[in-house]
């Protein structure tokens, strides 16, 4: 076949994709990115291609060795110290400096040059990479659709909000409204006219001129608002394709702690543990703190505190006290299998979107506790408008009434109090593995997806 050249200048052959992935470098973001990317070179035979920071790197040993092409491009930041950026946004418009570099290194490859671009959605700066390569980019949605299409609306409509009104969201089905506090601070924290602020609205709009989008997803749970994206985004190349976790590419393994603490779960009844976790990366105020433990020990139910890997957030005393019928993880917990354990019932959670899709694949009621980004969204999508949870507090600095929140953990592992719920969840459930399985929603899309993409870059219209 002979070589074509790129609006870059960049000759390519055009056999099959060779996939450049941009990342942002956030563990949540990154991770469920690198199981698509898995999924795609491994089903399909593409090369891919991770930029990655030398601090992620380690994050990507056991993805490299099950995925036979793919390779890691080390990547400086231009500003180390933005790695732990509180605020992805301004971490994302930093990272826009690494375009030259990227774009320098695809085209010091003639042979084997990058036809696709895959990039987080918070990368919106990555379509002008793939507009001076000529090839198409596909933008990458860690987060639910619902929370997408509000977000897609929210930075395509009028900056900055009023902080005294509600947000209505008047283009989505059902026109939800929502408590200004209640939109994701990476809208609500847009300063009109501050240069970083401006650069990153100007990369989020930038997500609507991508080629196709990807959606860690599934029809089932979010028909309506995959519907939206599609015409949002004037084409039908947006793809549900999840849940895309359980890639086997993570190689996360037990620790001997985990051995004892499933050790533990084999001994309790079916559905009677509540696992409570918060994310890896929060910290409980101490009264936030307390007021959990207390309604746990009140609660009478069996629960799996997983506390990260700072302990001092624990109430003094509670592990002793409540020895009998609670554990607390430290450190990293391996929560995808402490989901699917038979003995656990209900999972107390902040909803974030990959905590929401590991419960909800599991099959276990949701305890809904949302505190910052898109977490308020995706607590009224499982909550109020799919039933699989139930509200149990909101809000990061929320202290709540520890006796109100003892009896709702007590409730989410009764049997017959929370049988509504557990029915509903357990459909979802059913219906996230029929999509992942031959002939399942996001099966089919994924395939689509890899079709429609190697289609685009033989075509003419790129490069």
């Amino acid at each position: 076949m002979a070589a074509t050249t790129t609006n870059g200048g960049v000759p390519s052959r055009r056999r099959r994709p060779h996939v450049l992935v941009v990342p942002l470098p956030s563990r949540g973001h990154l991770l469920p990115l690198l199981d698509f990317a898995h999924r795609l070179s491994t089903r399909h035979g593409i090369a891919l291609t991770v930029a990655v920071t030398a601090s992620d790197l380690p994050l990507l040993s056991a993805f490299l060795a099950s995925t036979p092409l793919a390779a890691a491009l080390p990547i400086r930041l231009p500003d180390a110290s933005l790695h732990e950026s509180s605020h992805h946004a301004l971490l994302a418009v930093h990272l826009r400096r690494l375009c030259d570099p990227l774009l320098s290194w695809a085209r010091s490859r003639p042979d084997d040059p990058p036809t696709v671009v895959v990039s987080d959605f918070f990368l919106g700066w990555a379509q002008l990479l793939a507009d001076d390569l000529g090839v198409p980019r596909v933008v990458f949605y860690s987060s639910g659709a619902f929370a997408v299409a509000a977000l897609e609306q929210l930075w395509n409509g009028a900056l900055p909000l009023d902080p005294k009104s509600s947000v209505v969201l008047d283009t989505l089905p059902g026109s939800p409204a929502f408590p200004y506090e209640h939109v994701p601070s990476v809208v609500r924290s847009y300063v009109a006219g501050d240069p970083d602020w401006e650069v990153a609205l100007e990369g989020f709009r930038l997500n609507a001129r991508a080629w196709g989008a990807v959606v860690n997803s599934f029809d089932e749970m979010e028909r309506e608002f995959l519907e939206w994206l599609k015409r949002f985004f004037g084409h039908g190349r947006v793809w549900a394709v999840g849940p895309v976790a359980d890639s086997g590419c993570r190689g996360e393994e037990r620790l001997p702690e985990a051995e004892k603490l499933f050790s533990w779960l084999d001994t309790c009844p079916a559905r009677s543990v509540v696992y409570v976790c918060f994310g890896s990366m929060y910290k409980p105020p101490p009264a936030q703190a307390a007021a959990l433990g207390a309604a746990l020990e009140a609660s009478g139910a069996r629960f799996v505190w997983a506390v990260g890997a700072d302990a001092a957030v624990l109430p003094e005393g509670l592990e002793e006290r409540a020895a009998a019928r609670g554990r607390v993880v430290r450190g990293w917990a391996p929560q995808v299998e402490i989901l699917r354990h038979a003995a656990v019932g209900a999972f107390l959670t902040h909803c974030g979107w990959n905590s929401t899709l590991e419960g909800v694949a599991a099959g276990v009621p949701l305890l809904a506790w949302p505190m910052k980004a898109d977490q308020f969204i995706d607590a009224r999508l499982v909550a109020d408008l799919r039933g699989a949870a139930v509200r149990a507090a909101e809000g990061a600095a929320a202290v709540p009434d520890a006796a109100t929140l003892a009896r709702a953990l007590a409730d989410a592992v009764d049997g017959a109090k929370c049988a509504g719920v557990r029915a509903k969840a357990g459909a979802l459930a059913a219906a996230a593995a029929a999509a992942v399985e031959e002939g399942g929603s996001s099966r089919v899309a994924f395939e689509s997806m890899a079709k429609e993409l190697e289609t685009a870059c033989m075509s003419p219209s790129f490069g």
